[in-house]
């Protein structure tokens, strides 16, 4: 990564060992981090507290 650069935050976690089960993966693991830690910094109560999405 040069200097000054980000890569986009799901790289940070594309490496991050899925435990789930193959056939129960809907969603790609750092993709649900992705969602988790914008809904934390949204202060979502629940996930009818609008719609986060990934792209």
């Amino acid at each position: 990564m040069e200097t000054g650069t980000r890569a986009p935050l799901a790289e940070y976690f594309k490496n991050v060992k899925d435990p789930r089960i193959e056939r129960k993966k809907p969603y790609p693991l750092n993709k649900v981090i992705i969602i988790t830690i914008r809904a934390f910094m949204s202060m979502a109560e629940g996930r009818e507290d609008g719609n986060v999405t990934v792209a």
